[in-house]
């Protein structure tokens, strides 16, 4: 055991490429990784790294060493989630990944769910990170995608449409007729390729961007506040009074959601129970 426990943190480095990566990726500090990966190289009689100024680079055993390892920890985590999930009820804790709210607001689902499996824990991560349910990050995740990773096992929930907004409050300051190109538009800060990012760039190449953030929360609030013109999704609009669609209801982008979890945990009863309850009561078509 002592000799996976090494490996595991030969793979941290060797992924990451740093030490100070590897200490984040394994929740360590910086000494700990450096302790293992000396005593792992003493015990194989192999130097594993080379350091250089930007970081550690792989010898020719670490090389080696690194393609058989990633095999072995994915065996490992294998063996382990399949116990997991022989030897489950439908109690203790389930670790769940979802969209930050403003994208989908599932928690009246999570209160009814918890009202009729009380003893089940939930602990819910929101991000718009790709977390690892096969390194056992989390359980399930609900994941925005075109095509979930082989992997991962469940299904589509339906379709998040997203749509421009407005607080009639804003609207009401706006002179009249004004042009798109003139509304203060309120921008979601992700990586370019966010199909309502690329709609505003096409069709108003000059918006004025008078407010951006890359959390979908800080969005929601700054569309309902008044600060300007925004994307959000549909289903998340209907909660809020006040709130105007833009551009005749058009939709601007979709999304499809998927519930997933790893093929491994698809015996565990605590899976299979929230995972059905969902699909039966979350509609977002």
């Amino acid at each position: 055991m002592r000799d996976w426990e090494n490996l595991r943190y030969f793979l941290a480095v060797a992924r990451q490429g740093t030490v100070s990566g590897a200490s984040r990726e394994l929740a360590v500090s910086h000494s700990t990784v450096l302790r293992r990966i000396e005593q792992f190289e003493t015990i194989l009689g192999s130097k594993l790294f080379k350091k250089l100024q930007r970081g550690y680079e792989l010898t020719a055993a670490g090389e080696k060493l690194f393609a058989e390892g990633q095999h072995i920890e994915i065996d490992i985590d294998r063996v382990i989630s399949q116990a997991k999930g022989q030897h489950d009820v439908t109690q203790g804790k389930l670790r769940i990944s979802q969209p930050e709210i403003g994208i989908l607001n599932i928690y009246p689902l999570y209160a009814e769910f918890k009202r009729q499996h009380p003893d089940i824990t939930l602990e819910i991560q929101s991000t718009m990170q790709a977390l690892n349910v096969a390194q056992q990050e989390v359980d399930i995740v609900f994941r925005i995608s075109k095509q979930p990773p082989d992997l991962l096992v469940g299904r589509c929930l339906g379709t998040i449409k997203a749509k421009a907004y407005a607080s009639k409050h804003y609207l009401k300051q706006l002179p009249k007729n004004s042009s798109p190109d003139n509304y203060d538009w309120i921008k979601w800060h992700m990586p370019s390729g966010i199909p309502s990012t690329n709609w505003l760039k096409d069709n108003y190449p000059n918006a004025r961007i008078v407010f951006s953030t890359p959390h979908m929360p800080d969005v929601v609030s700054a569309i309902h506040s008044g600060i300007g013109v925004g994307f959000m999704s549909s289903h998340e609009a209907a909660k809020y009074r006040g709130l105007v669609e833009m551009f005749d209801g058009e939709i601007i982008a979709d999304y499809k959601l998927w519930m997933l979890t790893h093929r491994d945990l698809r015996n565990s009863e605590r899976v299979k129970t929230f995972m059905r309850f969902m699909a039966e009561n979350l509609i977002l078509d």
